[in-house]
């Protein structure tokens, strides 16, 4: 039915749009975050995330050097971030370390 093929052409264009303003929103969260804690001269690391969908995953990892419980810093749990008191190789395998001039190192690829 030539209806419903329009139908669900119409609402992909409009579901896509969304999606893409919806993790440019979460991007942009997450590198900023990130310059915040840059600012007072902490360690901060990302990975992306390569694996699944971030509605079954999430956006990535933001791995920040330090100690605090992370509903108490933002009001509520985001599961890309984590805060380690000691940072060690094992910790950021296959992490970026994320500076102020590669902030766009933190990103989510549409899939």
């Amino acid at each position: 039915m030539k209806v419903l093929e329009s139908l669900w052409k119409e609402t992909k264009e409009k579901f896509d749009q969304l999606e893409k303003e919806l993790v440019e929103c979460y991007i942009a969260f997450l590198r900023e975050v990130a310059r915040i804690y840059l600012q007072q001269e902490r360690k901060v690391y990302f990975r992306e995330n390569r694996v699944v969908h971030w509605g079954e995953g999430n956006f990535g990892t933001l791995v920040i050097q330090g100690d605090e419980e992370i509903i108490e810093v933002f009001g509520d749990y985001i599961s890309e971030i984590r805060f380690e008191p000691e940072i060690s190789e094992k910790v950021i395998k296959g992490y970026v370390e994320i500076k102020e001039e590669n902030l766009e190192d933190i990103r989510y690829k549409i899939t």
